[in-house]
């Protein structure tokens, strides 16, 4: 397991360097545990040129996990949002790959955009990951108004928090909007995405953390709520400051994390019945 921090990306396509840059640094993440699959047709990240049109893919990395259980395939095409300049990501997950970028088998997340809604090539922002070979989880872009984006993808989990080769837990999101979560099985019907993270907090927001205010740990469901992952909790905003590192015991193992910092919030993803701006995420980061 290991981890991956910088405080000196751009959130902008605004040259190719700045493209490459936080592309590479999504492809150093994956590659912290994950296999890059062998295919010519990938992209390269030393050459790719910057798109200079909105919604545009410029190519595709493929990664597969390497635990030994079920091969889960990652597809991430990098490219633009609703302006040129703004860096997005899709990514599509799958149980088999066939070569030339086509997601086979049991298609587990159809093609999904991660981008955001501004960008900025003038000041550098916080991103940061950790993977393993089955697990990965990253937060881009956090120091930045509307410029965060998030994603998280582990196996299922038994009732001691192992893990388990029926299925995976997917997670992801923006700075205030579009929060979303997937238990998605091998086998049967694979329900779409819930908008928003289930997960259960205190409603006190004490200035210091103490032990009667627990953190919540997302709730993964597939009809009945299932044993939480180990990737993605959520706290209360002045438990822990921005981008403090905090380890949280959970089932007797210690689980190292990261507070993605204070412009990623609505977590269960807004609405008068659900507001929840003063929580924050934390990214498992060992």
């Amino acid at each position: 397991m290991a981890t991956l921090f910088t405080n000196s990306l751009y959130n902008s396509n605004s040259t190719d360097t700045l493209f490459r840059a936080w592309a590479t640094f999504i492809h150093s993440i994956f590659m912290l545990g994950f296999v890059n699959v062998t295919d010519a047709a990938q992209l390269d990240l030393t050459t790719v040129l910057k798109p200079t049109a909105t919604q545009t893919s410029m190519g595709f990395k493929v990664y597969r996990t390497n635990d030994g259980l079920t091969p889960i395939f990652i597809k991430v095409e990098f490219g633009s949002g609703a302006a040129a300049l703004q860096p997005s990501i899709w990514i599509t997950v799958g149980t088999t790959y066939t070569v030339g970028g086509t997601m086979t088998g049991v298609i587990l997340l159809p093609r999904l955009q991660l981008t955001n809604t501004t960008n900025d090539a003038i000041n550098p922002h916080v991103c940061f990951g950790s993977a393993a070979n089955n697990r990965v989880c990253f937060a881009l872009f956090t120091s930045v108004t509307t410029g965060p984006f998030w994603f998280s993808f582990e196996r299922r989990k038994d009732a001691d928090i192992a893990d388990v080769d029926t299925g995976i837990l997917l997670d992801g999101g923006l700075s205030t909007s579009q929060h979303w979560s997937l238990c998605a099985p091998f086998t049967g019907v694979i329900p779409v995405k819930e908008n928003g993270c289930q997960f259960i907090l205190s409603s006190n927001n004490p200035a210091a953390y103490g032990n009667a205010i627990p953190e919540g740990l997302r709730i993964p469901c597939l009809g009945p709520s299932e044993p939480p992952g180990m990737n993605v909790a959520f706290c209360n905003g002045n438990d822990y400051g921005p981008y403090a590192e905090p380890t949280l015991t959970i089932n007797v193992t210690d689980i190292k994390f990261k507070q993605c910092g204070t412009l990623i919030t609505t977590l269960r993803c807004g609405g008068a019945s659900c507001v929840d701006a003063a929580t924050r995420l934390l990214l498992r980061y060992d």
